[in-house]
């Protein structure tokens, strides 16, 4: 990525200089009415109070001066956790990848297929006061951001742990510690009811299950995945629980030899045309398929791709989908 060096330099200038000169009034961000007195004693009770310090995933303390009102997100999970915390408000910016809730369609989208592909000036134009980022995926935009002095908070994004740990930081950097508090109980409390719902409907022997990453080469979802780590909590048994890589490309040779009793697979809500029934049509035709358990009982399903790659707040719809198709039985309804 090429960056202008001498147009970023102005533009940090400008922005210092606007934050400096012009008056509070002119911010949109700032042009909110004073609270009443008790507006003013339930903001107290819902905010911290700063300067806050949060420890962020490289075990780094990460001290935040002041409520940010002008945040933005570069990864979708976090941009869910924020609107989950009651955050949104506080946003004026996310990646074009960022596509939920509905209302990020109201923030300036960031361009953004891989870290290198992030426009610094495009980011200071937004005069943000917090950028939140993932975590080793965004390590070298981390450290350019940190040069140029613009605050950022790192999380990482691959577990339930990650989630729980994200929305606890975010909660307390944002001013939203006690909703961040509701929300992860919520969440251990919706994944407990998940377990007991199915406990009626599991046998001695686990369901085997596949969960197809990629079709082109091979790719699937190891244990030490997100993908895998729901799969176990609903008792399932990933039929590559061997490999010690999250996202390992295997063979068709070693998949039709395991011989999973169900097949998932991602389904793309960028992609409407696609018709789940042809692509589970055209995986059947693949040589040898028709050998397997998952094939020969019709057990190949799609799950919305979002709810099941996303460590965030919809890691229950998420859960409940792959429940569902491990256990149909109990889930009579459609």
């Amino acid at each position: 990525m090429k960056i202008d060096f001498n147009r970023l330099f102005l533009l940090l200038l400008l922005w210092g200089l606007t934050a400096g000169c012009q008056p509070e009034a002119t911010s949109p961000k700032s042009a909110r009415p004073e609270p009443s007195v008790g507006e003013e004693t339930q903001q107290s009770a819902n905010s911290a109070v700063y300067p806050v310090t949060v420890t962020d995933y490289r075990g780094q303390d990460v001290t935040i001066q002041k409520q940010p009102q002008r945040i933005v997100s570069l990864l979708p999970s976090h941009t869910e956790l924020l609107f989950a915390l009651g955050a949104g408000e506080q946003m004026v910016g996310c990646t074009t990848l960022c596509d939920y809730p509905p209302e990020t369609k109201t923030l300036k989208k960031i361009a953004m297929s891989n870290p290198g592909s992030v426009s610094l000036e495009a980011l200071v134009e937004l005069q943000p006061d917090l950028i939140v980022l993932g975590g080793d995926y965004h390590r070298l935009l981390g450290e350019q951001l940190e040069k140029i002095k613009i605050p950022v908070l790192s999380f990482e994004s691959q577990s339930l742990a990650d989630i729980e740990k994200s929305i606890l930081g975010f909660a307390k950097v944002t001013g939203h510690t006690e909703r961040g508090e509701q929300l992860n109980q919520q969440i251990k409390e919706d994944i407990q009811a998940i377990q007991e719902k199915i406990k009626p409907f599991q046998k001695a022997a686990s369901p085997r299950v596949f969960y197809q990453v990629w079709d082109q080469p091979l790719m699937t979802a190891g244990p030490d995945s997100f993908i895998g780590e729901l799969m176990t909590l609903v008792g399932g048994e990933n039929i590559f629980s061997d490999v010690k890589i999250a996202y390992p490309q295997v063979s068709e040779e070693t998949l039709i030899v395991r011989n999973p009793d169900v097949i998932l697979l991602p389904g793309l809500k960028n992609n409407p045309q696609a018709d789940p029934r042809e692509a589970i049509a055209t995986l059947k035709k693949r040589p040898g398929w028709e050998k397997m358990n998952a094939v020969k009982n019709q057990r190949i399903y799609i799950i919305e791709d979002d709810l099941i790659s996303r460590p965030g707040p919809r890691v229950v719809q998420g859960l409940q989908k792959v429940a569902q198709a491990l256990y149909p039985e109990a889930y009579p309804e459609p």
